[in-house]
């Protein structure tokens, strides 16, 4: 409930425990320890890398706690009556004030991978890869961390936990400052794997898209078509805006077809094969789903 905020007090850090990670080069990190009771801790890396638009806080914390909440918080010198939150296949604004009884039934509301704060101009993003409740109240960014409730499960959240938030400052507006990019890279890092043989003389990727506005969220094999070798993409528009985008593609493409979510067939729309390419029209945060049945191994090459 809403009056948990009129308890709160803050975890203060020890003496001698703030220590340099990493020092210089394309990393830099510093390492601190917070003794938050007599039987929980919290230790916390804070990364910067070289062309890394975010400040990462890599944190684990052995939790045993019992009824209390652990947050997060980080003013801002950004001023404004609203906040943006990402939902699946889109985002939305809620009010930073709390005027109304509906604001504060809202003192904490749900954010899947960043949440921003802007003004015209400049913003603060605070990203995450794991945790769902957040707020903005006046200039305080706010995500939640750990609970310890006792009912209906007395052992909720009790233990390690390791997880990964953090913060952006940004020019201009989230979608031209690249907020949604950051929050998929910081949940998605690249992988970096060993290959047999000897390195390809060129960059090769299966799937792109012309517009930053567009994001193929999913590739999948489909469930339900007869055929062996299709897939499925699904894509959506997560500016809030109208656009035209290309998707390039490196596979032999034999055919394309929208279909639903349900991966059936919409008998409008085979959608034209153009140099590789398929030209895609979305409406505001509109989600479409792409069938692409592939030609046999034996009829091509890679």
């Amino acid at each position: 409930m809403d009056y948990h905020l009129e308890t709160r007090k803050p975890v203060l850090g020890q003496a001698g425990t703030l220590a340099v990670g990493t020092e210089g080069g394309v990393r830099g990190s510093a390492w601190f320890l917070l003794q938050i009771s007599p039987n929980s801790r919290l230790s916390q890396e804070v990364v910067l890398d070289v062309g890394c638009p975010y400040v990462r806080f890599h944190t684990e914390v052995h939790w045993h706690e019992a009824h209390k909440f652990l947050k997060v918080e980080f003013p801002a010198r950004v001023r404004s009556p609203q906040a943006t939150y990402e939902i699946q296949f889109g985002h939305l604004q809620r009010p930073t004030h709390y005027n109304t009884s509906w604001d504060w039934a809202r003192f904490e509301v749900w954010a899947h991978r960043w949440m921003d704060l802007s003004e015209h101009g400049f913003g603060l993003a605070l990203l995450n890869d794991c945790k769902y409740g957040a707020s903005v109240r006046g200039n305080v960014l706010s995500l939640s961390l750990l609970r310890a409730p006792k009912a209906p499960d007395a052992t909720a959240d009790m233990g390690r936990h390791e997880f990964t938030y953090a913060l952006m400052p940004h020019k201009g507006s989230l979608q031209d400052a690249g907020v949604i990019r950051a929050a998929y890279s910081l949940n998605f890092p690249l992988l970096v794997l060993p290959t047999p043989g000897p390195a390809p003389s060129t960059s090769w990727s299966a799937f792109s898209v012309s517009s930053p506005a567009v994001v193929l969220e999913t590739v999948k094999k489909a469930e339900t078509s007869p055929q062996r070798h299709t897939l499925v993409l699904r894509l959506y528009e997560a500016h809030g805006s109208h656009v035209d985008c290309w998707l390039h593609t490196s596979l032999p493409v034999q055919e394309a077809v929208l279909c639903d979510l349900l991966e059936r067939r919409d008998p409008a729309g085979y959608l034209p094969l153009r140099d590789a390419r398929l030209k895609l029209t979305f409406s505001p945060f509109q989600v479409r789903s792409l069938l692409l049945v592939l030609q046999p191994p034996s009829t091509y090459t890679p």
